[in-house]
């Protein structure tokens, strides 16, 4: 009999199998959005939960950025700093996919790993549909 894997534990695998290794991915997570650290590895180890929460409320503003004025689906959310860039993913209708990778790392790598995340998670926790 196969044990039973946790939602936390499968999404890690997930993140595991699908995202690029190296050392351009600082880091991948799946956030909820209502801020809290789900599944994978925050940015800031010792501020997980700030990251967390302020990830929830990046996506949330261009969420309503998005109803107020362009009426349009978000595709992702991607913010570019000095030596990183943030992208910040839907994964469900009530989580996220963040990432942190270095500033130089190709856009359509990143998208790719996330959007592959993304059928993943969908086809191994149906109830997340």
């Amino acid at each position: 009999m196969q044990d039973a894997k946790s939602v936390e534990n499968i999404l890690e695998e997930i993140i595991t199998g699908e995202f690029p290794q190296g050392r351009s991915i600082q880091s991948v997570s799946i956030v909820s959005k209502t801020g809290l650290m789900v599944a994978g590895k925050a940015a800031s180890s010792a501020r997980a939960e700030t990251f967390s929460a302020m990830a929830a409320i990046m996506f949330s503003a261009a969420e309503a950025t998005k109803n107020d004025i362009f009426r349009d689906k978000i595709d992702h959310v991607l913010a570019v700093f000095r030596n990183t860039k943030l992208y910040i993913s839907e994964l469900s209708s009530s989580l996220l996919i963040v990432a942190t990778v270095d500033r130089d790392t190709e856009d359509a790598t990143i998208l790719d790993s996330m959007n592959r995340i993304v059928t993943r998670t969908k086809e191994e926790l149906v109830w997340l549909r």
